[in-house]
């Protein structure tokens, strides 16, 4: 497996090209254990065989490339790596293409099984007891569900159908959430909202017990669990909301962000962090009655994957034809901490 220092940013842009395209004395081969950091998820190409995982160290020195193939006897993960799901001492892989599940040891990488049973655009998992539930999303066919798996021998439980999506699915208060709107387009292509709802399920019974309606204002682009809260994010062109669900009984209360399109949101040590269309990164205290006005940054380049992780955010600038950038900068004060290469269509980041 390929092992790379990351080198300080005072010799980095002295070194760049180095750094970017390791050759062989670059590379030290050596046995690892990818705990204590971040896993990174390189979607690839859609019609190449490039998707992979990295892994960064916690002091974000050392960077591991291709560490599925390493540990799978060179074995290709497949095209389009959609996210990954964590339980106990597993990963699961989300394929969009081939639809598949590919169930590996978080530590060790090595392959445990392989679920393809029903999977129609697989697109993002979570976890409850011993049933875990991938949603998806076949934007051809409009086939929008919500699988069902045992987690004991990764049996095919069952499906939910929805109308009109199947995205970003979590679990909180006990209850599984799953993101059943989101961005539509018109004839000329310009985003439209498909709706405004969240379906909460009860696991016990594997059924919608709430359709949480939302306002119809922007798109509902985002959906995130936090300390066991539910939190969607809808976005318009002049204001944003972030919605905090009962999933008990379907209510919800909002936060108006006077901020333009927000993308992305994320939770970390009681703050929600969100990246606008503009790459502008904003922090704010969950609850708190003052809303942000200033940005705490402004990422640079196509960033396609966003996170916040121990107080750093980690930004992609995401290329589908050579290794994306990533950036990680202090989500304190916005200064840049570090930079380095992954792989293709680097789209998510995972504390492992």
């Amino acid at each position: 497996m390929n092992i790379r220092k990351i080198l300080p940013l005072a010799f980095a842009s002295m070194l760049l090209f180095n750094v970017s395209c390791s050759s062989d004395s670059d590379i030290v081969e050596q046995p690892v254990t990818y705990e204590a950091g971040v896993l990174i998820s390189n979607e690839g190409g859609f019609t190449t065989t490039t998707a992979e995982v990295s892994f960064v160290s916690s002091n974000l020195a050392n960077l591991y490339d291709k560490i599925y193939a390493s540990n799978n006897n060179g074995e290709p993960l497949g095209k389009v790596l959609q996210s990954i799901g964590f339980q106990g001492d597993r990963a699961y892989l989300v394929s969009n293409v081939p639809n598949k599940i590919d169930i590996v040891n978080r530590y060790t990488f090595k392959k445990q099984a392989t679920v393809t049973a029903n999977l129609d655009g697989a697109r993002y998992i979570a976890f409850s007891g011993n049933q875990y539930y991938v949603t998806n999303n076949n934007f051809t066919t409009n086939k929008r569900k919500l699988n069902v798996y045992n987690t004991g021998d990764n049996s095919y439980v069952k499906s939910i159908d929805f109308t009109n999506a199947a995205e970003k699915v979590v679990e909180a208060e006990g209850k599984i959430v799953v993101q059943t709107d989101g961005t539509g387009y018109d004839a000329s292509w310009n985003p439209i909202a498909t709706g405004y709802t969240i379906s909460v399920i009860n696991p016990s019974t594997n059924t919608v017990s709430q359709t949480v309606t939302l306002p119809a204002n922007g798109i509902i682009k985002d959906l995130i669990s936090y300390k066991g809260t539910a939190y969607a994010l809808a976005s318009g062109d002049t204001n944003s909301y972030i919605y905090k669900i009962n999933t008990a009984d379907g209510t919800f209360t909002t936060t108006t962000l006077p901020i333009p399109k927000v993308q992305k949101l994320r939770g970390e040590d009681n703050k929600f962090y969100f990246i606008t269309d503009t790459n502008k990164i904003y922090g704010m205290t969950i609850g708190a009655a003052a809303v942000p006005t200033t940005p705490i940054m402004t990422a640079t380049g196509n960033v396609y994957g966003f996170d916040v992780i121990d107080g750093r955010i980690f930004a992609s600038d995401a290329s589908f034809s050579a290794d994306s950038k990533v950036n990680v900068y202090s989500a304190s004060n916005g200064t840049l901490l570090r930079s380095f290469t992954a792989g293709i269509g680097t789209n998510g980041f995972y504390k492992n």
